[in-house]
Protein backbone atom coordinates (compact mmCIF):
# COMPACT_ATOMS: atom_id res chain seq x y z
CA UNK A 1 0.00 0.00 0.00
CA UNK A 2 2.94 2.29 0.75
CA UNK A 3 4.33 1.40 -2.58
CA UNK A 4 1.31 2.49 -4.63
CA UNK A 5 0.83 5.95 -2.58
CA UNK A 6 4.21 6.93 -2.82
CA UNK A 7 4.11 6.54 -6.85
CA UNK A 8 0.89 7.47 -6.79
CA UNK A 9 1.52 11.17 -4.79
CA UNK A 10 4.90 11.32 -6.97
CA UNK A 11 3.27 11.18 -10.44
CA UNK A 12 0.24 13.52 -9.19
CA UNK A 13 2.95 16.03 -7.63
CA UNK A 14 5.09 16.18 -10.34
CA UNK A 15 2.25 16.32 -12.80
CA UNK A 16 0.27 19.39 -11.64
CA UNK A 17 3.56 21.37 -10.73
CA UNK A 18 3.03 20.78 -7.15
CA UNK A 19 6.95 21.29 -5.48
CA UNK A 20 7.33 21.29 -1.94
CA UNK A 21 11.37 20.34 -1.11
CA UNK A 22 10.45 18.10 2.34
CA UNK A 23 7.51 16.27 0.26
CA UNK A 24 9.64 15.40 -2.91
CA UNK A 25 12.05 15.00 -0.69
CA UNK A 26 10.52 12.43 1.20
CA UNK A 27 8.99 10.51 -1.85
CA UNK A 28 12.20 10.42 -3.53
CA UNK A 29 13.77 8.67 -0.57
CA UNK A 30 11.24 6.03 -0.69
CA UNK A 31 10.77 4.89 -4.09
CA UNK A 32 7.38 2.68 -4.79
CA UNK A 33 8.67 0.91 -7.72
CA UNK A 34 11.88 -1.12 -6.30
CA UNK A 35 9.53 -1.86 -3.06
CA UNK A 36 7.34 -3.14 -5.17
CA UNK A 37 9.43 -5.27 -6.78
CA UNK A 38 11.14 -6.52 -3.69
CA UNK A 39 7.21 -7.37 -1.78
CA UNK A 40 6.28 -8.97 -5.45
CA UNK A 41 9.30 -11.54 -4.68
CA UNK A 42 8.55 -12.02 -1.15
CA UNK A 43 5.23 -12.87 -1.95
CA UNK A 44 4.78 -14.56 -5.46
CA UNK A 45 7.91 -17.02 -4.17
CA UNK A 46 6.00 -17.91 -1.05
CA UNK A 47 2.45 -18.17 -3.54
CA UNK A 48 4.44 -20.51 -5.41
CA UNK A 49 5.87 -22.67 -2.98
CA UNK A 50 2.43 -22.78 -1.58
CA UNK A 51 1.38 -24.12 -4.52
CA UNK A 52 3.33 -26.60 -4.62
CA UNK A 53 0.91 -28.79 -2.51
CA UNK A 54 -1.58 -28.81 -5.52
CA UNK A 55 -2.37 -31.18 -8.10
CA UNK A 56 -1.01 -29.37 -11.08
CA UNK A 57 1.22 -26.56 -8.91
CA UNK A 58 2.49 -24.78 -11.82
CA UNK A 59 -0.77 -24.13 -13.46
CA UNK A 60 -2.04 -23.30 -10.07
CA UNK A 61 0.66 -20.73 -9.29
CA UNK A 62 -0.06 -18.97 -13.11
CA UNK A 63 -4.18 -18.88 -12.53
CA UNK A 64 -3.66 -17.47 -9.32
CA UNK A 65 -1.25 -14.62 -11.05
CA UNK A 66 -3.32 -14.40 -13.78
CA UNK A 67 -6.80 -13.69 -11.44
CA UNK A 68 -4.77 -11.44 -9.53
CA UNK A 69 -3.00 -8.64 -12.82
CA UNK A 70 -5.84 -8.98 -15.62
CA UNK A 71 -9.51 -8.88 -14.05
CA UNK A 72 -8.34 -5.15 -12.84
CA UNK A 73 -6.01 -4.31 -15.56
CA UNK A 74 -8.71 -5.10 -18.46
CA UNK A 75 -11.14 -3.02 -16.78
CA UNK A 76 -9.04 -0.37 -16.08
CA UNK A 77 -8.11 -0.22 -19.83
CA UNK A 78 -11.42 -0.23 -20.73
CA UNK A 79 -12.31 3.48 -18.56
CA UNK A 80 -9.37 4.91 -19.58
CA UNK A 81 -10.64 4.41 -23.27
CA UNK A 82 -13.97 5.94 -22.06
CA UNK A 83 -12.08 9.01 -20.44
CA UNK A 84 -10.58 9.71 -23.10
CA UNK A 85 -13.63 9.07 -25.83
CA UNK A 86 -15.47 11.49 -23.39
CA UNK A 87 -12.31 13.95 -23.72
CA UNK A 88 -13.23 14.79 -27.09
CA UNK A 89 -9.20 13.68 -27.87
CA UNK A 90 -10.39 10.77 -29.91
CA UNK A 91 -12.44 12.50 -32.45
CA UNK A 92 -9.77 14.82 -33.47
CA UNK A 93 -7.35 12.11 -34.55
CA UNK A 94 -7.89 10.53 -37.87
CA UNK A 95 -6.92 6.94 -36.46
CA UNK A 96 -5.58 3.71 -37.97
CA UNK A 97 -7.51 0.71 -37.41
CA UNK A 98 -4.50 -1.34 -37.78
CA UNK A 99 -2.45 1.26 -34.92
CA UNK A 100 -5.52 0.57 -32.49
CA UNK A 101 -5.59 -2.79 -32.76
CA UNK A 102 -1.90 -3.09 -32.02
CA UNK A 103 -2.21 -0.98 -28.83
CA UNK A 104 -5.25 -2.76 -27.73
CA UNK A 105 -3.72 -5.91 -28.19
CA UNK A 106 -0.57 -4.39 -26.41
CA UNK A 107 -2.57 -3.26 -23.47
CA UNK A 108 -4.80 -6.43 -22.57
CA UNK A 109 -1.68 -8.87 -23.14
CA UNK A 110 1.67 -8.37 -21.49
CA UNK A 111 3.23 -5.25 -23.57
CA UNK A 112 1.98 -2.48 -21.47
CA UNK A 113 4.78 -0.12 -21.95
CA UNK A 114 4.10 -0.28 -25.24
CA UNK A 115 2.37 3.73 -26.66
CA UNK A 116 1.69 4.92 -29.51
CA UNK A 117 2.53 8.03 -31.33
CA UNK A 118 -1.49 9.12 -31.78
CA UNK A 119 -1.39 9.24 -27.70
CA UNK A 120 1.29 11.91 -27.35
CA UNK A 121 -0.77 14.92 -27.30
CA UNK A 122 -2.72 13.49 -24.83
CA UNK A 123 -2.27 14.62 -21.41
CA UNK A 124 1.62 13.69 -20.28
CA UNK A 125 1.79 11.88 -23.66
CA UNK A 126 1.38 8.68 -22.49
CA UNK A 127 -1.95 7.03 -21.26
CA UNK A 128 -0.49 4.92 -18.42
CA UNK A 129 3.23 5.17 -17.75
CA UNK A 130 3.00 3.28 -14.54
CA UNK A 131 1.90 -0.11 -16.17
CA UNK A 132 5.56 -0.43 -17.27
CA UNK A 133 6.21 -2.55 -14.38
CA UNK A 134 3.45 -5.05 -15.26
CA UNK A 135 5.09 -6.30 -18.16
CA UNK A 136 7.95 -7.35 -15.75
CA UNK A 137 5.88 -8.37 -13.20
CA UNK A 138 4.81 -11.25 -15.84
CA UNK A 139 8.15 -11.79 -16.53
CA UNK A 140 8.82 -12.42 -12.86
CA UNK A 141 5.97 -14.96 -12.92
CA UNK A 142 7.33 -16.50 -15.56
CA UNK A 143 10.88 -17.10 -14.47
CA UNK A 144 9.75 -17.97 -10.84
CA UNK A 145 9.45 -21.67 -11.09
CA UNK A 146 13.01 -21.63 -12.50
CA UNK A 147 14.15 -19.23 -9.46
CA UNK A 148 12.36 -21.77 -7.21
CA UNK A 149 14.69 -24.71 -8.75
CA UNK A 150 17.46 -22.78 -8.54
CA UNK A 151 17.59 -21.68 -4.75
CA UNK A 152 16.41 -25.16 -3.45
CA UNK A 153 19.57 -26.37 -5.38
CA UNK A 154 21.50 -24.49 -2.60
CA UNK A 155 24.00 -23.01 -4.47
CA UNK A 156 25.33 -20.45 -2.74
CA UNK A 157 28.23 -19.67 -5.57
CA UNK A 158 25.58 -20.13 -8.59
CA UNK A 159 22.85 -17.49 -6.26
CA UNK A 160 25.44 -15.16 -5.65
CA UNK A 161 26.83 -14.93 -9.30
CA UNK A 162 23.67 -14.21 -10.45
CA UNK A 163 23.24 -11.95 -7.95
CA UNK A 164 26.06 -10.17 -8.82
CA UNK A 165 25.60 -10.35 -13.06
CA UNK A 166 22.11 -8.66 -11.99
CA UNK A 167 23.68 -5.97 -10.01
CA UNK A 168 25.71 -4.82 -12.94
CA UNK A 169 23.09 -4.74 -15.12
CA UNK A 170 20.96 -2.71 -13.21
CA UNK A 171 23.73 -0.49 -12.62
CA UNK A 172 24.28 -0.09 -16.08
CA UNK A 173 20.72 0.51 -17.21
CA UNK A 174 20.67 3.58 -14.53
CA UNK A 175 23.29 5.14 -16.77
CA UNK A 176 21.13 5.17 -19.90
CA UNK A 177 19.32 8.08 -19.07
CA UNK A 178 17.86 8.88 -22.28
CA UNK A 179 17.28 6.09 -23.83
CA UNK A 180 19.01 6.65 -27.00
CA UNK A 181 17.59 3.82 -28.76
CA UNK A 182 14.79 0.83 -29.59
CA UNK A 183 17.47 -1.76 -27.32
CA UNK A 184 18.18 0.61 -24.84
CA UNK A 185 14.30 0.93 -24.15
CA UNK A 186 13.10 -2.43 -24.40
CA UNK A 187 16.28 -3.30 -22.19
CA UNK A 188 14.99 -1.25 -19.25
CA UNK A 189 11.40 -2.90 -19.36
CA UNK A 190 12.95 -6.10 -19.63
CA UNK A 191 13.20 -8.23 -16.22
CA UNK A 192 17.45 -7.70 -16.17
CA UNK A 193 17.71 -4.82 -14.65
CA UNK A 194 15.14 -5.47 -11.92
CA UNK A 195 15.87 -9.26 -11.44
CA UNK A 196 18.12 -8.94 -8.58
CA UNK A 197 15.72 -7.11 -6.75
CA UNK A 198 12.96 -9.64 -7.17
CA UNK A 199 15.31 -12.43 -5.73
CA UNK A 200 16.46 -10.52 -2.88
CA UNK A 201 12.19 -10.52 -1.48
CA UNK A 202 12.34 -14.15 -2.44
CA UNK A 203 15.72 -15.09 -0.59
CA UNK A 204 14.15 -12.96 2.27
CA UNK A 205 10.87 -15.33 2.31
CA UNK A 206 12.93 -18.62 2.56
CA UNK A 207 15.19 -17.38 4.91
CA UNK A 208 12.57 -14.78 7.00
CA UNK A 209 13.15 -16.67 10.22
CA UNK A 210 16.71 -16.06 10.22
CA UNK A 211 17.02 -12.57 9.34
CA UNK A 212 14.22 -11.67 11.22
CA UNK A 213 16.17 -12.87 14.12
CA UNK A 214 19.09 -10.67 13.04
CA UNK A 215 17.41 -7.82 11.58
CA UNK A 216 15.45 -7.05 14.86
CA UNK A 217 18.68 -6.80 16.76
CA UNK A 218 19.44 -3.65 14.42
CA UNK A 219 19.01 -0.36 15.57
CA UNK A 220 15.66 1.64 13.46
CA UNK A 221 17.03 5.10 13.99
CA UNK A 222 20.82 4.08 12.96
CA UNK A 223 19.92 2.07 9.89
CA UNK A 224 17.29 5.07 8.63
CA UNK A 225 20.72 7.42 8.97
CA UNK A 226 22.36 5.20 7.21
CA UNK A 227 20.19 4.56 4.43
CA UNK A 228 20.05 8.53 3.88
CA UNK A 229 23.96 9.07 4.18
CA UNK A 230 24.49 5.70 1.83
CA UNK A 231 21.62 7.17 -0.48
CA UNK A 232 23.11 10.26 -0.99
CA UNK A 233 26.78 9.28 -1.09
CA UNK A 234 26.02 7.09 -3.77
CA UNK A 235 24.08 9.62 -5.85
CA UNK A 236 26.68 12.75 -5.22
CA UNK A 237 29.21 10.04 -7.23
CA UNK A 238 27.38 9.33 -10.13
CA UNK A 239 26.48 5.66 -8.85
CA UNK A 240 23.49 5.36 -10.56
CA UNK A 241 20.34 7.02 -9.74
CA UNK A 242 20.16 7.72 -5.87
CA UNK A 243 18.20 4.13 -4.90
CA UNK A 244 21.33 2.12 -6.22
CA UNK A 245 22.03 -1.16 -5.16
CA UNK A 246 23.84 -0.64 -1.91
CA UNK A 247 20.62 2.05 -0.83
CA UNK A 248 18.40 -0.78 -2.14
CA UNK A 249 20.08 -3.12 0.48
CA UNK A 250 19.22 -0.62 3.67
CA UNK A 251 16.24 0.08 2.18
CA UNK A 252 14.82 -3.35 1.71
CA UNK A 253 16.30 -4.03 5.42
CA UNK A 254 14.56 -0.72 6.86
CA UNK A 255 11.68 -3.00 5.57
CA UNK A 256 11.98 -6.10 6.73
CA UNK A 257 12.35 -4.44 10.24
CA UNK A 258 9.30 -2.46 10.05
CA UNK A 259 6.99 -5.29 8.76
CA UNK A 260 7.86 -7.50 11.73
CA UNK A 261 8.03 -4.54 14.65
CA UNK A 262 4.56 -3.71 13.41
CA UNK A 263 2.99 -6.95 11.81
CA UNK A 264 -0.42 -5.74 12.16
CA UNK A 265 -0.65 -2.84 11.49
CA UNK A 266 -2.21 -2.78 8.29
CA UNK A 267 -4.70 -4.68 9.08
CA UNK A 268 -5.96 -2.63 11.65
CA UNK A 269 -6.35 0.28 9.80
CA UNK A 270 -8.23 -2.07 5.82
CA UNK A 271 -8.91 -4.28 7.67
CA UNK A 272 -7.65 -7.00 5.48
CA UNK A 273 -8.68 -4.81 2.23
CA UNK A 274 -5.68 -4.00 -0.03
CA UNK A 275 -6.42 -0.80 -2.32
CA UNK A 276 -2.63 -0.80 -3.55
CA UNK A 277 -2.92 -2.30 -7.49
CA UNK A 278 -6.31 0.04 -7.84
CA UNK A 279 -4.29 3.12 -6.59
CA UNK A 280 -1.63 2.08 -8.86
CA UNK A 281 -3.11 1.48 -12.16
CA UNK A 282 -5.72 3.90 -12.25
CA UNK A 283 -3.95 7.10 -11.05
CA UNK A 284 -2.28 7.42 -14.82
CA UNK A 285 -5.53 8.16 -16.45
CA UNK A 286 -6.84 10.07 -14.02
CA UNK A 287 -3.93 12.70 -14.44
CA UNK A 288 -4.28 12.83 -17.77
CA UNK A 289 -7.62 12.94 -18.43
CA UNK A 290 -7.79 15.91 -15.90
CA UNK A 291 -4.37 17.76 -17.58
CA UNK A 292 -6.32 17.62 -21.48
CA UNK A 293 -8.95 18.91 -19.74
CA UNK A 294 -6.92 21.73 -18.59
CA UNK A 295 -7.07 21.48 -14.52
CA UNK A 296 -4.21 22.62 -12.92
CA UNK A 297 -1.81 22.86 -9.88
CA UNK A 298 -3.84 21.84 -6.40
CA UNK A 299 -7.20 21.05 -7.60
CA UNK A 300 -6.19 18.56 -10.57
CA UNK A 301 -3.86 17.26 -7.00
CA UNK A 302 -7.17 16.86 -4.87
CA UNK A 303 -9.81 15.76 -7.43
CA UNK A 304 -6.67 13.08 -8.60
CA UNK A 305 -6.07 11.59 -5.22
CA UNK A 306 -10.17 11.54 -4.14
CA UNK A 307 -11.11 10.05 -7.94
CA UNK A 308 -8.20 7.37 -7.74
CA UNK A 309 -9.28 6.29 -3.73
CA UNK A 310 -13.01 6.41 -4.78
CA UNK A 311 -12.42 3.74 -7.66
CA UNK A 312 -9.65 2.08 -5.95
CA UNK A 313 -12.13 0.82 -3.24
CA UNK A 314 -14.74 0.20 -6.19
CA UNK A 315 -11.86 -2.25 -7.78
CA UNK A 316 -10.89 -4.03 -4.70
CA UNK A 317 -14.70 -4.78 -3.45
CA UNK A 318 -16.22 -5.25 -6.66
CA UNK A 319 -13.41 -7.02 -9.27
CA UNK A 320 -10.18 -7.60 -7.57
CA UNK A 321 -11.87 -9.31 -4.42
CA UNK A 322 -14.55 -11.02 -6.60
CA UNK A 323 -11.79 -12.34 -8.67
CA UNK A 324 -9.32 -13.47 -6.15
CA UNK A 325 -12.29 -15.79 -4.72
CA UNK A 326 -11.72 -18.30 -7.54
CA UNK A 327 -8.29 -19.38 -5.89
CA UNK A 328 -10.10 -20.57 -3.37
CA UNK A 329 -11.32 -23.51 -5.47
CA UNK A 330 -8.12 -24.72 -6.72
CA UNK A 331 -7.51 -28.39 -6.27
CA UNK A 332 -4.92 -30.04 -3.26
CA UNK A 333 -3.37 -33.31 -2.81
CA UNK A 334 -5.68 -35.70 -0.68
Amino acid sequence: MFAATQVCLSHTTAHFGLHNSFFNFFLGLFPGVPIFFFVSGFLIYGSYEKSKENISPNLNFFMKRFLRLYPALWLCFVLSLFSIWQSGYFSRLDLNPAELAAWIISQVTFFQFYNPDFMREYGVGVLNGSLWTISIEIQFYLLTPLLFILLNQNSKKMIVSLLILLVFLNVFNAQLHERANIYQKLFNVSFLPWFYMFILGSLTYKYSYLLKKRIMKLSFIFLILFYVIIYFFTKSVGWGSGLNPVAFVILIILIIKSAYTAPHFSDSILKGNDFSYGIYILHMPIINYLIYLNVKNINGVVITLLATSFLAILFWFFVEKKSLNYKKNSLRKT
